[in-house]
């Protein structure tokens, strides 16, 4: 079980919950970090995420299934999750409003369920697959939490939301771009690499994948497996 709370390092916290739930590659991103890589096979992962504002430690939380493959949410809670609200990018979610929506779900049912569910996966599953994404959500809550200034304390919902969608063509794109050297290793487990694999590496040339898709194959840090 992963703990995350809703406070001012949320992207430390899912920068460490993604090294420990995905594989690592050579692949050089262009601000020279790596890409990762989602695992294959079909383990399953938990996390509970709690409210930053529980001073007791107390609040029960909610917990999130998430499979490897993919990091899609298979369930919240004990109750399936399939797809998001079609209302998610209406939504101005603040530190506050993810507080609120962790503490309500338990409650909650209908169309306020699904709305809540929708908010708490988006913010937990759309940060691990994209840095991007997980520095978003820690700027709104530092917005709100520690007055950050040139950020507003609303996340832009709308923008994050068409990067979400396009993660998959992304990945995609990055792994057409790739030598066949570097797409052969890539898909492979770190323990199955030989120790001359292990020590390869290869910059990610963005001018190999569609102009329309390169600003959203820089905002991913976690591939989805290739097709």
């Amino acid at each position: 079980m992963h703990l995350l709370r809703i406070n001012a390092d949320w992207a430390r916290q899912i920068a460490t919950l993604r090294d420990a739930v995905t594989e690592e590659t050579h692949l050089i991103r262009f601000d020279n970090g790596f890409y990762r890589i989602c695992r294959p096979g079909h383990g399953q992962f938990q996390v509970l995420i709690k409210p930053g504002d529980d001073k007791t430690g107390n609040a029960p939380g909610v917990r999130l299934t998430l499979q490897e493959k993919d990091l899609y949410v298979a369930d919240i809670d004990g109750r399936r999750f399939e797809r998001y609200a079609s209302t998610l990018d209406q939504m101005q979610p603040t530190a506050s409003g993810l507080d609120a929506a962790v503490r309500r779900l338990p409650q909650a049912n209908g169309e306020e369920l699904f709305r809540l569910q929708s908010l708490i996966v988006f913010c937990i599953a759309e940060s691990l697959r994209s840095d991007q994404i997980a520095t978003a959500v820690g700027q709104m809550i530092l917005s709100s939490t520690a007055g950050l200034l040139g950020v507003g304390p609303t996340l832009p919902t709308p923008r994050l939301l068409e990067q979400a969608r396009c993660w998959g063509q992304a990945s995609n794109a990055v792994h057409a771009a790739l030598s066949p050297e570097a797409r052969a290793i890539v898909v492979k487990r770190r323990t199955e690499l030989t120790p001359q694999q292990r020590q390869f590496s290869e910059r990610v040339d963005m001018g190999r994948i569609e102009t329309a898709l390169q600003e959203r194959a820089r905002a991913v840090k976690v591939l989805k497996r290739p097709d």
